[in-house]
Protein backbone atom coordinates (compact mmCIF):
# COMPACT_ATOMS: atom_id res chain seq x y z
CA UNK A 1 0.00 0.00 0.00
CA UNK A 2 0.80 3.70 -0.68
CA UNK A 3 0.18 6.18 2.09
CA UNK A 4 -0.54 9.92 1.08
CA UNK A 5 1.61 12.15 3.12
CA UNK A 6 0.23 15.20 2.06
CA UNK A 7 -3.02 16.51 0.37
CA UNK A 8 -3.12 20.11 -1.12
CA UNK A 9 -5.88 21.42 -2.93
CA UNK A 10 -5.31 23.60 -5.60
CA UNK A 11 -8.50 24.63 -7.20
CA UNK A 12 -12.06 23.23 -6.18
CA UNK A 13 -11.55 19.93 -8.80
CA UNK A 14 -7.59 19.85 -8.79
CA UNK A 15 -5.79 18.10 -6.09
CA UNK A 16 -1.94 17.63 -5.45
CA UNK A 17 -1.02 14.63 -3.84
CA UNK A 18 2.45 13.58 -2.17
CA UNK A 19 2.32 9.46 -1.99
CA UNK A 20 4.66 7.51 -0.36
CA UNK A 21 6.45 5.48 -2.93
CA UNK A 22 9.86 4.31 -2.18
CA UNK A 23 10.90 2.06 -5.09
CA UNK A 24 8.42 4.15 -7.87
CA UNK A 25 10.59 7.11 -6.61
CA UNK A 26 13.93 5.91 -7.20
CA UNK A 27 13.32 5.03 -10.27
CA UNK A 28 11.01 7.40 -11.48
CA UNK A 29 11.89 9.21 -14.81
CA UNK A 30 10.24 12.49 -16.50
CA UNK A 31 6.94 12.18 -18.34
CA UNK A 32 6.35 8.41 -16.57
CA UNK A 33 2.85 7.55 -15.24
CA UNK A 34 1.72 5.50 -12.20
CA UNK A 35 -1.56 3.25 -12.24
CA UNK A 36 -3.13 3.98 -8.79
CA UNK A 37 -6.08 2.49 -7.56
CA UNK A 38 -8.12 3.53 -4.39
CA UNK A 39 -9.37 0.56 -3.18
CA UNK A 40 -8.99 -3.32 -3.49
CA UNK A 41 -11.90 -3.55 -6.38
CA UNK A 42 -11.00 -0.02 -7.46
CA UNK A 43 -10.61 1.01 -11.33
CA UNK A 44 -6.83 1.10 -12.15
CA UNK A 45 -6.08 4.42 -13.62
CA UNK A 46 -3.30 6.30 -14.94
CA UNK A 47 -1.37 9.65 -13.44
CA UNK A 48 1.39 11.23 -14.76
CA UNK A 49 3.94 11.85 -12.12
CA UNK A 50 4.35 15.61 -11.30
CA UNK A 51 7.78 15.16 -9.40
CA UNK A 52 9.42 12.70 -7.82
CA UNK A 53 11.96 12.63 -4.52
CA UNK A 54 14.03 9.45 -4.58
CA UNK A 55 15.72 10.84 -1.18
CA UNK A 56 12.24 11.11 0.51
CA UNK A 57 10.74 8.39 -1.41
CA UNK A 58 7.49 10.19 -2.49
CA UNK A 59 5.93 10.89 -6.06
CA UNK A 60 3.71 13.88 -6.48
CA UNK A 61 0.27 13.77 -8.44
CA UNK A 62 -1.63 16.19 -9.66
CA UNK A 63 -5.27 14.86 -10.19
CA UNK A 64 -8.29 16.84 -11.69
CA UNK A 65 -11.61 15.50 -10.32
CA UNK A 66 -13.64 14.04 -13.62
CA UNK A 67 -15.01 10.59 -12.56
CA UNK A 68 -16.32 7.74 -9.90
CA UNK A 69 -12.36 6.79 -9.24
CA UNK A 70 -11.34 10.30 -9.06
CA UNK A 71 -13.95 11.47 -6.85
CA UNK A 72 -13.01 8.40 -4.52
CA UNK A 73 -9.45 9.55 -4.51
CA UNK A 74 -10.40 13.27 -3.58
CA UNK A 75 -12.42 11.85 -0.38
CA UNK A 76 -9.21 10.06 0.65
CA UNK A 77 -7.12 12.30 3.42
CA UNK A 78 -3.47 12.32 4.13
CA UNK A 79 -2.40 9.39 6.66
CA UNK A 80 -4.82 6.63 4.12
CA UNK A 81 -3.72 4.62 1.73
CA UNK A 82 -3.87 3.15 -2.05
CA UNK A 83 -4.02 -0.11 -3.27
CA UNK A 84 -0.89 -1.62 -5.36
Amino acid sequence: MYRIVRKEELRPTVTLYEIEAPLVAKKAKPGQFIILRTDEGGERIPITINSYDPEKGTVTIIVQTAGATTEKLKAMRAGDSLRQ
